[in-house]
């Protein structure tokens, strides 16, 4: 074999061995994924909630429902689903709430004769039924 060719690989595996050592590992912490990626949510501790006004039910309310950065003043996911006595559903309504308005969670009898109204809350990606 030539020299030529055995001295090309012998200096670039010198050079790979150099960039080695100058890059080492360890793992991410999640000051690092902050530092990376500074715009994951429009402020610290924001998050998103499926928003639909009044949708036939469930599944076409999160077929549709627009997945949104909450405002800085709400805390919550609320939900409130509007049903018959019989089970069937009427409406659904998801939004971003204060904590004043999700005071009132659980079901409760509607207005209207035969109608149930449940409202859930959800928090931090965990979904309560309170």
């Amino acid at each position: 074999m030539e020299p030529g060719p055995a001295l090309a690989w012998l200096l670039l595996l010198s050079l790979l061995a150099d960039c080695l050592k100058a890059a080492q590992s360890r793992d991410f912490t999640v000051k690092d994924i902050v530092y990376l990626h500074p715009s994951t949510t429009p402020y610290p501790g924001g998050f998103k909630c499926f928003t639909c006004e009044k949708a036939a039910d469930n599944y076409e309310c999160n077929r549709w429902a627009p997945d949104i950065y909450c405002p800085r003043e709400t805390r919550y996911c609320y939900t409130q689903h509007t049903m018959e006595v019989t089970g069937n559903s009427i409406s659904v309504t998801k939004r971003c709430v204060p904590l004043e308005e999700c005071l009132s969670t659980g079901c409760r009898d509607s207005e209207h004769e035969g109608h149930k109204v449940w409202a859930t809350k959800q928090v931090t990606g965990l979904h309560f039924l309170l």
